[in-house]
């Protein structure tokens, strides 16, 4: 019964390489290799990327007799990459699994399901491992003291710390599943909590330089720190060293953690997997319902399916953080950015501006799947007895209203910060928001051309559409080209009356996809 289980669950481990999720098919042997060879170039990549790291780390502390030290921080880097990549697939592996109750109501012990699963977890998990402890392991075999018992010892200890990342998983992801089950809007938590983890990515990643520099110049005293307070990573890059002592107790170390952690989730896994995920129940009150107008519950029904998917939300509505954060980021730069608006002049500085935020706002992309989105619920829309044109026009309201509002205020900001003039400060207003139009009826154009209704996962049509390519790209391709003209004929047109130029070419093609949509594109939306 295990072995099945087991089976079943890397079946569904490999169903990304072997199935397409837009057909539901089996791929063609052609669509594997492509696969294969788009994440064996990207795994590369980032063996590469960390062999350079345990390189620049490697030799100065192998010098000064820190080997172990080299080991705990590459370690530690793994231990790190393993939960960031692991704990909301452990939190939707054990306990959102659409089979866990069908599983359940068979006469299969409960612990053979959760070791199953767990073991699916720990592929994972292993993984993410290797991709920092292998180009880890290598560079110290070739810069450090190469020997069989290293090589042997640097294997069994990325074992253990994929054994640790699971345990560590397994803790993180019990603790999202409890808080799951107390609250309504679970959809904008997770939002919330990825941008967390991607600004703190992006802080580490920015201060990793300065890390690595102050690491190697201070080896020996951090050393000494980390062998006194944190000694179970003194333990670990020792054991990967050869040492057969520090493997022995590293080794019960985890395997005890791990042993405890596992008797703890077989007690309460049946309960955390066969919960509804509701909120508390709250105490019934009377409360009167609003009648809406047709446009206004339509534009609610788009916000409701936007908030609802947090892989919507993430990946095409992220502009709607980053765009403010552009404007106060220029507010706490200003001495800079005045700078630059000095030596390149008002006018050119506002034309800077604004290239800025149209980049930032192509960032949103959310008509590009708007249509593709409805699925098999599409007929839905289709049989109301309303004009073709109002749902379709629901989505395009969404992307201005998520997008218009923060390249409003970034304008402001940016307007504050380079010191505009009044004509300046409002052309950087209008050329943004025009772009913001276009790029909305672009995006519902191009889905509509182009839709996808028969996906099985709602990231193929955000993740994987040609269109959403399309309308990210396209963005930043016109805004790059008309950037190129601009340097070309700066000579005898001034930056303002290229604003205007852009301005009016920006809505000229909004006004002629606006009216294609009402038109040609509601007749397409009628009949797919």
């Amino acid at each position: 019964m295990f072995k099945a289980l087991l089976k079943k669950q890397f079946m569904e481990i490999n169903s990304w390489l072997l199935q397409d999720k837009k057909s539901g098919k089996r791929r063609s042997v052609g669509g594997m290799v492509f696969l294969i060879a788009v994440y064996a170039v990207l795994f590369a990549s980032l063996g590469v990327f960390f062999y350079g790291t345990g390189l620049t780390l490697c030799a100065p502390m192998t010098e000064l007799g820190l080997s172990w030290f080299y080991f705990a921080v590459m370690g530690l880097l793994s231990v790190l990459l393993g939960a960031f990549g692991s704990v909301f697939n452990t939190f939707a592996t054990l306990y959102k699994a659409k089979d866990n109750e069908l599983l359940l109501s068979m006469p299969i012990p409960p612990v053979c399901i959760l070791a199953s699963r767990l073991l699916g977890v720990w592929f994972w998990s292993f993984i993410y491992v290797a991709l920092v402890f292998v180009p880890a392991l290598l560079a110290y075999l070739t810069v450090g003291a190469f020997s069989v018992s290293a090589a042997v010892s640097g294997v069994l200890v990325m074992l253990l710390i994929s054994v640790f990342v699971l345990t560590l998983s397994c803790i993180l992801g019990w603790v999202v599943a409890k808080i799951s089950t107390k609250l309504k809007n679970k959809s904008i938590v997770t939002v919330l909590l990825s941008l967390l983890f991607i600004g703190l990515y992006y802080v580490g990643y920015s201060k990793a330089y300065a890390v690595l520099q102050a690491l190697i110049e201070n080896a020996s005293f951090v050393g000494e720190k980390v062998r006194g307070a944190a000694y179970p990573l003194y333990l670990m890059g020792d054991a990967a060293t050869g040492n057969f002592l520090s493997l022995v107790l590293f080794s019960l170390m985890i395997i005890f953690l791990f042993a405890i952690v596992y008797f703890l989730m077989s007690r309460s896994f049946i309960k955390m997997a066969t919960a509804n995920n509701t909120a508390a129940r709250t105490k019934e009150k009377k409360s009167r319902i609003k009648a809406r107008g047709l446009k206004g519950a339509l534009l609610i029904k788009e916000f409701r399916r936007f908030v609802s998917s947090p892989v919507y939300m993430l990946n095409c509505g992220l502009g709607t953080v980053i765009i403010p954060v552009l404007g106060i980021f220029a507010l706490i730069k200003r001495d800079m950015i005045g700078e630059v608006a000095v030596f390149l002049g008002s006018d050119a500085a506002a034309l800077l501006a604004c290239a800025a935020m149209c980049m930032a706002a192509s960032m949103n992309d959310i008509t590009a799947p708007s249509v593709s989105l409805e699925g098999k619920h599409l007929w839905i829309l289709q049989t109301l007895p309303i004009p073709s044109h109002l749902p379709l026009f629901a989505k395009l309201k969404t992307h201005l209203i998520v997008t218009s509002i923060p390249v409003l205020v970034c304008a402001l900001c940016l307007s504050v910060a380079f010191s505009f003039s009044a004509f300046d400060g409002i052309m950087t207003v209008v050329v943004s928001e025009l772009f913001v139009v276009l790029n909305a009826s672009f995006g519902l154009f191009v889905n509509l051309k182009m839709p996808n209704l028969k996906w099985t996962d709602e990231t193929v049509p955000v993740k994987q559409s040609l269109g959403v390519l399309l309308t990210l790209f396209g963005g930043w391709i016109l805004i790059i080209a008309l950037g190129a003209l601009y340097f070309a004929v700066n000579s005898f047109i001034a930056a303002r009356v290229y604003m205007i130029v852009c301005a009016s070419l920006f809505a000229a093609l909004s006004l002629a996809l606006v009216l294609w949509i009402k038109k040609k594109g509601s007749r397409i939306f009628a009949t797919l």
